[in-house]
């Protein structure tokens, strides 16, 4: 008999075949920096993290099972944070966790950070959007600014000449005073 955890398994994809560790050193043993780093595997498989990522890190190759639909992915340890990364054209392209948040970097370089109280912050080319821990939203583009409340009770809208609030008392547009 099949369970659903065989079923998953042998429907799931194959991504990863392989990792291995290095340690990576970015200056040579006159501290002078690198334009490539020395990877070096070290033969125990264990690698201590160094406190300055610049002169030494740890660093993880994960090797995709297939790569014309995968691409290695390289993880990163640092003293204060993970950075997970991979060259992508599309969808992601670092992933950096550390104890306040995890930030992400699209492939359009947009910028997702979620933060420790639940917050988001994603920031693109065009515009900045903010969910904060209450659940209020700010919106900031070049043309207006926006803000709703966590409970969706108040809303406001500026533009360089107008102002606009909904509230639970009425609706209030008018010029912007400069």
């Amino acid at each position: 008999m099949d369970t659903s955890s065989n079923k998953l398994e042998k429907a799931a994809r194959r991504v990863w075949k392989s990792a291995q560790m290095f340690v990576g050193f970015h200056t040579d043993q006159k501290g002078k920096p690198r334009e490539q780093p020395k990877l070096w595997p070290p033969k125990n498989g264990s690698a201590s993290i160094h406190n300055d990522p610049n002169a030494q890190e740890a660093i993880v190759v994960v090797k995709a099972a297939d790569p014309e639909a995968a691409q290695d992915v390289q993880i990163k340890l640092h003293p204060n944070r993970i950075v997970v990364r991979r060259d992508a054209d599309m969808w992601w392209q670092g992933v950096a966790a550390d104890e306040n948040s995890v930030t992400v970097r699209m492939a359009d370089n947009t910028i997702i950070e979620i933060r420790h109280d639940g917050s988001v912050k994603r920031r693109s080319t065009e515009d900045e959007t903010h969910v904060e821990a209450d659940g209020s939203i700010f919106k900031f583009t070049e043309f207006a600014e926006a803000h709703m409340t966590g409970d969706g009770v108040e809303m406001t809208r500026r533009t360089e000449d107008r102002i606009a609030t909904i509230t639970a008392d009425g609706v209030v547009d008018r010029a912007r005073k400069r």
